[in-house]
C-alpha cells in the first residue's frame, strides 16, 4: 500500500510539472481574446476553415454594429444624418440587415450604404469622438477594406480574424501543448490556409453565481448586444480551439509541456464568475488597455476604461488567491495610445500626470506602468497586514498557538511576498510583436511553475 501511494504522489508530481494554468483578468475590450487568438498562430499557424467561416460572418456583424453605434451617438454630440434623405435611408437598411449565413457572400447591395455612411461628412466627424461612446476600435480597419470584404470568394486573412470583436460569453479554457524548449520566435505565421474542421474544444460552462468577488469586482451591470453578434456569440462562444498536439504523431506527449489558457469575459457582468477560476492558477495575465486612458467602458459612460482597469488590478493584488502567484501586466494597444497622445493629453483625465502636454509617448507608457506597479506593491504591504491581523486574532482567540492555522499565518505574516510582476507594453492585434513577448512570457511561467513543482 505504501509503495503504491508513493507512486501515485511521484505519477502526480510529474503531472503537475506538465500543466500550468493561466488566467487571463482585465477589463472588457482590453484584449485577452485577441491574445488567445494570436497565441493559436503561434502554436498552430492558422485557423481551420469552420473557423474561419465563423469569423467571415462575425466581420459582416462587427461591420453593422460599428455603424450603427456611431450613428446613435451622433445626436449627443449635435449631429444627425436625419436630413440627408440618400444617408437615412442607408442606415435603415443596414440597421435592418440580417445575419449572412454559411457560405453566403456578403450582400453586395449593402456595399453603397456602407461606403455612403463611412464618407457622410457628419460620421467624418463624429469619428474623433469615439471614446466617449465605446465604439469599437476595428471600425477604421474594416471600414478601410469594404472593396476587398466585398469580394464574393472573400475568406478572411488572419489579421481579419485578429480584428473581430464578440463579446467574451462565460468561462473559456484553451489548451496549448508547448514543447519542453518553449516557443521559437523564428515559427513562421502563416496567411490562412484552410484545413478540416475544428480541433476538438475545451470549454467551461457558462456558470453563474451570485458570490461576490473581493476587490469590488463584483456588478450586476449588463449590457445590450446587437442581434447578430449575439447570434455570433451563442453559436460560436464554444468554438474556442484547443490546440493539436504538436508531439512527435504518436500520441506521446512526454515532451510537451500544457499552457492551460483560461479566458472570461471582462464586462461587469461576467466578473462574478471569475471565482471559479482562481484555484490553482500559476500566472495571471492582465492586460490594461492602455488607449483606455480617455474612454468609457461600455457598461457605464461616465466610468473611465483606465480607473477602471486600475480598480479591477487593486482588487486582484490583495486577494489572498493569488498571494504567490506570478502576475503578467500586459499594457496593451500602445498604437492607439500612441496615435491619440497629441490630441488628448492625458494630465487632462489624470491630473497628476506630469508629463509633456504634447504628447511625449514614452513618459505617458511609463507613467501608467509605474501607477500599476505601485498598485501592486501596496497589495502586497495591505495582504502583509492581513496576515498579522489574522495571527493577532488567533493569539487572541486561542491559547494553543501551535496549530497548524496559526504557524500558516506566523510564516504569512513574517515573510514577504515572493511573487513577481512583470510588465509589458504590447500591441495584441500585431502577430510578430506579441510572438515576441509570448515566447519570454512562457518560459517565464512554465520555468517559475516547474520550480514550485519540484517543490511539492
Amino acid at each position: 500500500m505504501h509503495t503504491a501511494a508513493e507512486s501515485q504522489l511521484k505519477r502526480t508530481k510529474r503531472q503537475m510539472r506538465k500543466q500550468t494554468k493561466i488566467l487571463l483578468l482585465g477589463s472588457g475590450d482590453s484584449g485577452k481574446t485577441t491574445i488567445m487568438k494570436q497565441m493559436r498562430l503561434i502554436t498552430d499557424g492558422s485557423f481551420s476553415r469552420h473557423e474561419l467561416e465563423s469569423y467571415r460572418q462575425l466581420v459582416f456583424a462587427n461591420l453593422i454594429t460599428g455603424m450603427k453605434a456611431i450613428v446613435e451617438s451622433l445626436p449627443e454630440i449635435g449631429l444627425s444624418i436625419e436630413d440627408d434623405e440618400e444617408a437615412f435611408a442607408a442606415f435603415t437598411m443596414v440597421e435592418h440587415a440580417a445575419d449572412i449565413k454559411e457560405g453566403q457572400p456578403f450582400p453586395v447591395e449593402y456595399l453603397e450604404p456602407f461606403r455612403t455612411l463611412w464618407h457622410h461628412p457628419m460620421i467624418r466627424r463624429a469619428l474623433p469622438h469615439c471614446h466617449k461612446f465605446a465604439i469599437p476600435d476595428n471600425i477604421h480597419y474594416f471600414y478601410a477594406s469594404l472593396d476587398r470584404l466585398f469580394q464574393p470568394n472573400y475568406f478572411p486573412t488572419n489579421q481579419d480574424v485578429i480584428q473581430t470583436r464578440a463579446r467574451t460569453v462565460g468561462i473559456i479554457e484553451t489548451v496549448f501543448r508547448i514543447p519542453e524548449g518553449g516557443l521559437s520566435v523564428s515559427r513562421h505565421v502563416s496567411l490562412p490556409q484552410p484545413q478540416g474542421d475544428a480541433p476538438k474544444t475545451s470549454v467551461t460552462s457558462d456558470v453563474s453565481s451570485g458570490m461576490d468577488i473581493p476587490g469590488r469586482l463584483n456588478s450586476s451591470t449588463s449590457e445590450a448586444s446587437s442581434i447578430a453578434e449575439e447570434r455570433w456569440e451563442k453559436e460560436n462562444k464554444r468554438v474556442t480551439v484547443k490546440t493539436k498536439s504538436r508531439g512527435d504523431g504518436t500520441g506521446n506527449d512526454s515532451g510537451l509541456t500544457e499552457l492551460r489558457f483560461v479566458d472570461v469575459g471582462g464586462q461587469r457582468s461576467e466578473r462574478r464568475k471569475w471565482i471559479h477560476c482562481f484555484q490553482d492558477v500559476t500566472a495571471v495575465m492582465f492586460l490594461v488597455p492602455l488607449s483606455g486612458y480617455d474612454q468609457c467602458i461600455i457598461e457605464e459612460r461616465s466610468m473611465n476604461q483606465m480607473s477602471d482597469a486600475m480598480t479591477i488590478w487593486e482588487g486582484i493584488c490583495t486577494m489572498e488567491w493569488f498571494k504567490d502567484t506570478s502576475l503578467i501586466l500586459f499594457l496593451n494597444k500602445e498604437d492607439l495610445f500612441a496615435t491619440k497622445l497629441a490630441t488628448a493629453p492625458i494630465h487632462r483625465y489624470f491630473p497628476d500626470y506630469e508629463g509633456d502636454p504634447k504628447g511625449d509617448v514614452e513618459a505617458g507608457k511609463e507613467y501608467f506602468k509605474r501607477r500599476f506597479l505601485r498598485i501592486a506593491q501596496k497589495g502586497n504591504l495591505q495582504l502583509q497586514q492581513h496576515f498579522q491581523q489574522q495571527l493577532h486574532m488567533q493569539q487572541q482567540l486561542t491559547i494553543n498557538n501551535s496549530s497548524s492555522h496559526s504557524r500558516y499565518l506566523a510564516d504569512q505574516a513574517s515573510r514577504p511576498l515572493l511573487r513577481q510582476v512583470y510588465p509589458h507594453f504590447i500591441t495584441a492585434v500585431n502577430t510578430m510583436a506579441v510572438q515576441a513577448v509570448m515566447v519570454s512570457v512562457a518560459d517565464m511561467v512554465i520555468r517559475n511553475h516547474l520550480r514550485t513543482a519540484l517543490l511539492l
